[in-house]
């Protein structure tokens, strides 16, 4: 039978999963990926998928790195019992990665059960990975520190080359005459100095090495021999030790070999997922309903592998009631397509993939049959045909009512009556059996019996008939026409045979069959458009539900996510609030303060105020009550009380809004014999302020500062309206007056009006 993987052109939907999978066990997960053994586990890989794509939308990707296969790991490690310092990193990386995954995972909450039950069966290996990373450096290198042995090797090691340095120097300035390169090099591993041939036996030593030219000669002298030779027994003692750091540690490995291996799974598990999840989003796909009965309901499906810029989207429905599907319609259509898209997306689901539709739902099947293509076959020597019909003689046998089957120009390339009765006989069969089943088919026969039977339904690829073009549109409930005779004049036939074919036609066929095909076609055309028009109204209408559904969503993470934050800054808030209190009430104990600063520091004050989670009071206020705010330290006179809130004038001089729930009243301040003292409250509410300004005859800077002073008092008495007089002149003093005003954000200001003085003043409103 035919390969679904291949004919599907599964490869491609495994290469784009590739180039989203980061870690090496996750690509062998894709490597193997087939359909899923039940229904059951299409329904647990699918609702993995839709956890993991909600968390990467809500909180983006997980911090995944790339991972070695551990398995590939541990069984070198078996086999050699020596594993190399990148391979030892490698499995301390992963360990790294588990608290990376663990502290994404805690910011995302409780509220994905299945990601977090598989995060939950990691096993804490931190121990080992910091045994491996004091060995191991960043490098990948073994530490000078991973022993003291190798500590004491290289050491001494170190000591040995800087005095090789020192010697090769000195010997290099002794014989420089005899040298034909100032620079020493190395060959079998020992220093030797380049001498010239025809001076070598100036310099007594070991000859090592000659210059293809025959010029120079390698020699190491005497005077360092003994020290190379140190050198090499050093190096061969620094191997031996780091062999023997790196058995141990692989070692340790191998004691925790179930561990590791169980921690790499689920890493590659999740990276597996995100990757699904990564490649649903390439294809904008959606998670499919799973029935539990047989069906196919796929709502404006596209091929994922078609440019989506040139992909036609088409809907498909295939259920128990009517199991099977007749396409026709013109070759070059998109028969042929729609049968690799429905086959493809059935197998994609079936995998635990997000299929590119609108929506959709879909039974489970075991089997998808296909013969899709040429199958003509060289070697076994079949014709087109005898392919065609081995490989449907092959599912006619193995089919049965939990199959998916899709046929392709079912019955051609042979005598077209035996090839429509076939057709017509193999429909039957598999309509026997309850397997549903899409066919490609020209056969008028075909097209009849569908129409005769309730179970079967005809579809067409819909063509362009005034441009005598195909536009790959699949339309269910309506059959189609093959067009050869228009098609064949558009390209050139001459017309008369076109004419003589169509005339043979009406001679030699079934007239009231065909009419009658005609007049249902019509029929059905009519219809589909008003269906049209309600579909293309019912996609707007989801579009703009799926769009606010997205919107609550972020939403509603947003906010999750600030409350959160809030809970742990509050305490915070709190006591800094309780703070600033008292640093403000400070602040207007200073005689030299401005009263437009004591105005800001109020408006700060009545903001803490709010913040701050107070006792409660149940106390009747009333106007000219003396009241304190206890968590506040503040101590006042009520003024005025509007609603819930009371105004207060403080012992400092400050006027604001609180709630009255919050006060707490006093007895009056007594008063002794001493002068009693003026609060600043009482100047407050005794300082006369008139409604109007007059800067005529002032000096710029003088104007200014009695201006900022009369608006302050004027915020105090809290005056809604007053005027300000400043002349017409040459018009510097309203040109100050405007600007400062317009720099106020709590006002705002006009001209004069015919009874106010008109362009020589400037009214000032506060909201």
């Amino acid at each position: 039978m035919q390969n679904i993987y291949e004919t599907f052109e599964f490869d491609a939907i495994k290469e784009h999963l590739h180039e989203y999978a980061k870690t090496e066990l996750a690509k062998v997960y894709i490597d193997e990926l087939t359909m899923l053994e039940s229904s059951n586990a299409v329904s647990d890989a699918l609702e993995d998928l839709k956890e993991i794509s909600s968390v990467i939308i809500r909180f983006g990707p997980l911090p995944i790195g790339n991972s070695a296969n551990a398995l590939v790991l541990i069984d070198l490690a078996k086999k050699t019992g020596l594993l190399t310092p990148r391979d030892l990193h490698l499995i301390a990386e992963d360990v790294l990665t588990i608290v990376k995954i663990s502290a994404y995972l805690k910011k995302v909450g409780s509220g994905y059960p299945r990601i977090n039950e598989l995060a939950n069966q990691f096993i804490d290996l931190s121990n080992l990975e910091k045994e491996i990373h004091r060995v191991i450096t960043n490098a990948l290198a073994v530490s000078d520190h991973a022993s003291p042995e190798l500590f004491e090797i290289r050491h001494k090691l170190k000591k040995v080359e800087t005095t090789l340095q020192s010697k090769i120097a000195s010997l290099a300035f002794t014989y420089g005459k005899y040298l034909n390169d100032d620079n020493v090099t190395i060959r079998d591993g020992h220093f030797v100095l380049p001498v010239k041939t025809v001076e070598k036996s100036r310099v007594p030593g070991i000859v090592y090495d000659v210059s293809d030219s025959g010029n120079t000669t390698f020699i190491e002298p005497l005077e360092i021999v003994q020290i190379n030779n140190e050198i090499t027994a050093l190096k061969v003692q620094e191997n031996d030790e780091i062999r023997r750091i790196l058995k141990a540690l692989t070692a340790l490995v191998l004691l925790q070999e179930g561990e590791i291996i169980n921690n790499n799974k689920i890493i590659a598990k999740l990276d597996f997922l995100s990757a699904k999840a990564m490649y649903g989003k390439e294809i904008d796909g959606e998670i499919v309903e799973i029935s539990n009965h047989q069906m196919v309901e796929l709502i404006d499906a596209r091929h994922p592998l078609i440019d989506s810029r040139k992909v036609v989207a088409n809907s498909f429905l295939l259920t128990e009631d009517q199991p099977i599907i007749i396409i026709s319609g013109p070759n070059a259509g998109g028969k042929t397509v729609s049968l690799k898209t429905v086959g493809l997306l059935v197998l994609m689901n079936q995998c635990g993939l997000m299929l590119p539709v609108r929506k959709g739902k879909l039974g489970y099947f075991k089997h998808i049959f296909i013969d899709i293509g040429d199958n003509q076959s060289l070697s076994d020597n079949l014709s087109t045909f005898s392919a065609h019909i081995s490989q449907i003689g092959e599912i006619i046998h193995a089919v049965g009512g939990k199959d998916l089957v899709l046929l392709d120009e079912l019955g051609t390339g042979t005598d077209p009556k035996e090839g429509e009765a076939l057709a017509v006989e193999v429909t039957k069969h598999l309509e026997n059996k309850h397997a549903l089943a899409m066919i490609s088919s020209h056969f008028a026969a075909m097209k009849e019996y569908a129409f005769l039977s309730k179970n079967i339904a005809n579809a067409s690829m819909i063509f362009d008939e005034e441009n005598l073009l195909p536009t790959y549109r699949f339309k269910q409930g309506v059959p189609g026409k093959s067009y050869a005779l228009e098609v064949a004049a558009r390209y050139g036939i001459d017309e008369k045979i076109v004419k003589n074919a169509k005339d043979f036609l009406k001679e030699n066929s079934n007239s009231s069959s065909q009419e009658l095909l005609d007049i249902l076609q019509k029929k059905i055309e009519e219809a589909t458009k008003l269906q049209d028009e309600l579909a293309r109204k019912e996609i707007e209408l989801e579009e703009r539900d799926k769009k606010l559904t997205n919107d609550g969503q972020i939403f509603e993470s947003k906010k999750e996510n600030m409350l959160k934050d809030v809970k742990e800054e509050k305490a915070e808030l709190i006591e800094n609030a309780k703070k600033e209190i008292s640093d403000i009430i400070s602040k207007m104990h200073n005689s030299d303060m401005r009263v437009s600063d004591v105005i800001a520091l109020k408006k700060e004050l009545e903001e803490l105020e709010d913040q701050q989670e107070e006792e409660l009071f149940n106390e009747q206020i009333e106007v000219d009550d003396f009241v304190t705010i206890p968590s506040m330290n503040i101590a006042g006179k009520v003024t005025r009380i509007k609603g819930s809130k009371a105004h207060i004038i403080s012992d400092s001089g400050l006027s604001f809004d609180v709630s009255v729930n919050k006060l707490h009243k006093v007895n009056k301040p007594k008063v002794g014999n001493s002068k009693v003292r003026t609060t600043n409250y009482d100047l407050a509410i005794n300082t006369k302020v008139g409604l109007e300004l007059n800067l005529i005859g002032m000096h710029i800077d003088e104007a200014r500062t009695a201006l900022i002073k009369y608006l302050d008092n004027c915020r105090l008495k809290k005056l809604s309206q007053v005027r300000i007089i400043h002349g017409f002149g040459s018009g510097a003093l309203r040109k100050m007056v405007r600007d400062y005003l317009t720099s106020q954000k709590d006002l705002t200001f006009r001209a004069g009006g015919e009874y106010e003085g008109g362009g020589g003043c400037t009214v000032v409103i506060w909201q």
